[in-house]
């Protein structure tokens, strides 16, 4: 009701069957979504949303009233876009969806060249990435970091840089959030992994 009255077209769905079969003809601009649902972890359904290439690139918030930092790594590292906990007032959940979207909709200006470091390349547009030739499935906020360090030519990236990348959600947590997703993104890399450098007291960088 009150998403409706800031102007937004609304769909709901109360279970993460109901929605999967919305999303089967719909392709909503932001996916709000529940953690607490009757059949499925909304942390569950954000990875299968996110692994989907039908579904991959709609960016989602995660609403919860869970709010320790485990939780808020766990929501990140399975591909959300920004984690809002309960209880919230309409004009800040509105905010954070208007940055999402504003993120969202700034991608298709991006450059659509491949950008490359030593065996790791990246297509910043369909955000895709491989690694020695092969697909490597990354998660939004592995992406992210991978892509702003791919960005920066050799440079050391520091924490708070790439936690920036991580969007608003990061804001106030501890810097291991970003190291979380860098030790997840060296696991996927394999051997190309050996290109992505610990600088010590500073940060991150990336051999190209």
């Amino acid at each position: 009701m009150n998403l409706g009255r800031e102007g937004y077209q609304v769909l709901t769905a109360e279970t993460g069957a109901a929605a999967q079969e919305i999303l089967r003809t719909e392709r909503p601009n932001l996916i709000l979504l529940d953690i607490m649902l009757a059949d499925i972890s909304g942390i569950k359904l954000t990875k299968i949303l996110k692994r989907d290439p039908a579904t991959a690139s709609i960016p989602i918030i995660l609403l919860t009233a869970k709010d320790t930092e485990t939780d808020i790594v766990v929501g990140l590292t399975v591909g959300a876009d920004d984690y809002v906990t309960k209880p919230f007032s309409t004009s800040v959940l509105t905010a954070r969806m208007e940055a999402v979207l504003r993120r969202s909709e700034s991608k298709p200006a991006e450059t659509g060249e491949i950008l490359q470091a030593g065996p790791i390349r990246i297509h910043p547009v369909a955000r895709q990435v491989w690694a020695e030739n092969t697909p490597v499935d990354l998660t939004g906020g592995e992406f992210n970091i991978l892509l702003t360090l791919v960005q920066s030519a050799g440079k050391v990236v520091s924490r708070d840089q790439l936690k920036g990348s991580l969007g608003p959600t990061s804001h106030g947590q501890k810097d291991r959030i970003v190291d979380v997703h860098v030790a997840s993104l060296r696991k996927k890399l394999g051997p190309a992994r050996t290109r992505l450098r610990t600088v010590h007291r500073h940060g991150y960088r990336i051999l190209v």
